[in-house]
Formats: C-alpha cells, structure tokens, sequence
C-alpha cells in the first residue's frame, strides 16, 4: 500500500509504502520537511516489525544542510534494542516500539498492537527518535480509545504535555493528526 500524508504544521510529505504479511510490516518511507526552524530536511526510513507489531529493525537517514546522520537500532522484541554494531542500548531496555519524530507511521505499531476498547488506555514505553540531530531516548506514551469520530476509530496520544486525538483506519493508520498530519492519498501498490 501506499500512502501520503501532508504536513500541517510546515511544509512537507511523507511517502510511504508499507507491506503487511503473515510475517509483519515493513515500511519504507521518504519525508521531506520544510522545519520552521532549521534547513530543509529529507528523511529517508525502513522500519520491519514482527507479527505482533512490535518494532524489529530501524535504519533512518537524515540530510540536512548536506550534512547526513545515520541510525540503525535492532530490537528483540521483548524490550532489548542494539545498535547497528549489535551494541546494546540500556537506556531502551523496555521499550517495544520506535516512535520517529516526523512521521505519523509510528503510531499504528502499539494501536495495532494493544487492541483497545472504547474507554480503555496503555501506557508504553517508546525507544522515540528526534531529528535533526538524530538522536534517540526512552519516553512514556500513553494511548486511550475513544468513541469513534466521523474518520473512524479515534486514540488519544499523551506524551508528557503533548496530547492529541488521532483518527486512525480500520487499519490503525493515521488518517488525522490535528495539527500536524493529514493522510492525503492511500492505495493499493501495484504488485
């Protein structure tokens, strides 16, 4: 599948092509942000998770400035992360997904994941990746499901001050993040 979400808060996309098998999801995705407060700056991501989405493999470029970083974490599954060189990452310990700071792609792995119902909430804790400069550190996240809205299942997300309902597909994918995303375009890859 393919999907396109626009940048509500500065100029940018993001391009995604996600594949979901009995096996997982890999995604494979470019974003290219305008930030308010820096250079233009291009993200290039894969992301594979298991079949319980839970976050596997990362590997994120950033480019700005002709400047280029580079991220590579592994996980377990069961809360371990390493980096590229097998490196393990204690400050991780716990965390079974990647939440990357420019994309709404993240949120699906733990709404897919946790099944909740109406009114239900879990906290999670998140190996979450800013950029640029690309850098990664463990954060609490709190997801809530509420009555669905007129895009469908609607989620609460918290992070620390930050909160926002997120409309989300029968897949779990962002459709509306008030004030930053909007998906603009899904469908079918030709394959």
């Amino acid at each position: 599948m393919d999907v396109v979400w626009a940048s509500l808060a500065w100029p940018g996309t993001e391009h995604l092509v996600l594949t979901v098998d009995s096996g997982g999801i890999r995604a494979d995705s470019l974003a290219v942000h305008a930030l308010p407060d820096g250079p233009p700056v291009r993200v290039g991501y894969t992301l594979t998770t298991d079949d319980a989405a839970r976050t596997r493999n990362v590997s994120i470029e950033v480019t700005a400035s002709a400047r280029t970083e580079r991220l590579t974490l592994r996980a377990d599954g069961a809360g371990a992360w390493t980096d590229g060189d097998g490196r393990p990452i204690a400050d991780l310990d716990g965390c079974l997904d990647v939440d990357i700071s420019c994309t709404p792609l993240t949120n699906t792995f733990p709404i897919r994941r946790l099944g909740l119902a109406v009114g239900d909430s879990a906290d999670l804790e998140m190996a979450y990746v800013t950029l640029p400069p690309l850098r990664v550190r463990k954060a609490g996240q709190r997801y809530t499901r509420l009555p669905d809205g007129p895009d469908g299942p609607v989620y609460r997300y918290e992070s620390g001050t930050f909160r926002a309902d997120l409309a989300v597909d029968a897949d779990g994918l962002v459709v509306r993040y008030p004030e930053l995303w909007r998906r603009t375009s899904d469908r079918a890859s030709a394959a």
